[in-house]
């Protein structure tokens, strides 16, 4: 049904170039707890590290010092934004643009923190080794692509999810829907449309994913992606789907509690409900208002 595969290396680097996932031979010592963003020599964590307690605990009090706040439930929901950004993104990109459904195990992908003024604080991912892939076998996409996602959301997004929702106490539905808004922003206006057959394969791939991904790769009852599309993921009928800017969201980001001006997504849902606006965030347990500039970065590009 698929086949192992290595990239080219046009593929390679326009996955750097766009999205920052980088391949290495060498990383940092895997699943180091004391890989922190201050004090580790590397200034990197694999991403294994952060499925256990006292590493991922570790990372999301420092990132929260580096944003300005004491929250643990904000840090994570700023870590999920920027890190769908920078795998979730890249993976569909490569299924839909290359038919390669990039192997990305969690203790070989380091999360690279960024250094100096105007750099994200999260510059990107690097993979130990060469960056592998699979590939359709023969005519046979529709079967491989199936499992190539459903292997990348069990292996990779639904476990880490689910240990940032664990230990941070924010819930995993704002966790996907920050996912969720990276990927049809993907589908919606990044992904080169040039001739009928990039345009119909875009269509396709997005069709698949908000109608014929099941919920079970994910961890929830309902499909992520289709519940937040609108209409369960109808791209028919659903009333935003013509218009992604104007696409609310169902969830609160936090966004606005470490922004320096206090701003809101575009696409929050509380612009429209001023009076409930620090409601989500006292639930998350903020404590103080701190803002800072450095978290303008995350919502920088197509980031709602």
């Amino acid at each position: 049904m698929s086949r192992l595969v290595t990239l080219s290396p046009q593929e390679a680097a326009e996955l750097q170039q766009q999205f920052g996932l980088t391949a290495a031979e060498e990383a940092c010592p895997p699943d180091d707890p004391e890989a922190s963003l201050a004090y580790s020599p590397s200034a990197a964590i694999t991403a294994a590290a952060l499925l256990k307690q006292e590493s991922c605990l570790l990372y999301l009090d420092e990132l929260a010092a580096r944003l300005g706040t004491d929250s643990r439930p904000i840090a994570a929901s700023m870590l999920a934004k920027r890190y769908a950004a920078l795998s979730a993104v890249p993976f569909f990109y490569a299924l839909t643009c290359y038919d390669r459904a990039l192997e990305l195990p969690l203790e070989a992908v380091q999360l690279r923190v960024g250094k100096g003024a105007g750099v994200p604080w999260l510059e990107g991912l690097l993979v130990s080794g060469e960056l592998f892939a699979t590939g359709p076998a023969g005519r046979m996409r529709e079967p491989w692509r199936l499992e190539a996602a459903e292997r990348y959301l069990r292996l990779h997004l639904t476990p880490l999810w689910q240990a940032l929702s664990r230990y941070s106490g924010l819930p995993e539905i704002i966790l996907w829907e920050n996912a969720a808004v990276r990927i049809y922003s993907l589908y919606e206006k990044r992904l080169p449309a040039g001739d009928k057959a990039a345009t119909a394969r875009i269509a396709e791939d997005l069709h698949f994913l908000l109608k014929e991904l099941p919920a079970e790769p994910f961890g929830q009852r309902s499909q992520p992606l289709a519940f937040f599309y609108g209409t369960e993921g109808d791209t028919e009928t659903a009333p935003k789907s013509k218009s992604p800017q104007s696409r609310v969201r169902k969830t609160c980001c936090l966004y606005h509690c470490v922004s320096a001006k206090a701003d809101y997504c575009t696409a929050c849902p509380k612009v429209a409900r001023p009076a409930n606006s620090r409601q989500l965030a006292a639930e998350a347990g903020e404590v103080r208002q701190s803002k800072t500039d450095t978290a303008s970065q995350i919502c920088k590009r197509d980031d709602a």
